[in-house]
């Protein structure tokens, strides 16, 4: 069994490593990025849907900022089954963001908040596009006692 204190320094070491390989594939100047050159992004836009191979849809139906940013975003979205809403009590709902360039995601854990009035729609935030690129976040809800489903949107964030 190792001890804590080697325990630390081995996450630490890892950590590192992950920063640096970062670091190596990063541009020379990280702090933007050219969407117009890169073709694998979306054009993000309010009511944009994707519905996956299990039948649920997810809508982004508003978002602050009104464009992704790097930084802190707080997404508005809405969960279908069927055409039905998806109500907060069925299940699990997951947003995880990925660069892929990068094979990275975020620190930052996004919650799901119900709206009381509208079922199905939920606040999610914050979702942590914390630097310059492309992103894919890949949306999933697990009904209680059913299958994940889920959905990927990509898009790029310019710095």
């Amino acid at each position: 069994m190792r001890s804590p204190t080697v325990l630390r320094c081995l996450s630490a070491l890892g950590l590192a490593t992950s920063l640096a390989a970062c670091a190596d594939d990063a541009p020379a100047d990280d702090t933007t990025y050219n969407c117009e050159a890169d073709d694998r992004d979306e054009p993000f836009a309010i009511n944009l849907a994707r519905t996956g191979p299990g039948g649920t849809t997810f809508t982004i139906v508003a978002a602050d900022p009104a464009l992704p940013i790097r930084g802190n975003n707080s997404w508005t979205i809405d969960v279908s089954r069927g055409g039905a809403p998806v109500p907060a009590s069925d299940g699990e709902f997951l947003v995880t963001p990925f660069m892929p360039d990068h094979r990275h995601g975020t620190g930052i854990k996004a919650i799901w908040t119900p709206d009381p009035a509208t079922p199905g729609r939920f606040t999610v935030s914050p979702i942590n596009l914390w630097m310059p690129g492309v992103w894919e976040l890949t949306f999933e809800e697990t009904p209680t006692g059913g299958a994940r489903d889920q959905v990927v949107f990509t898009f790029c964030i310019t710095g």
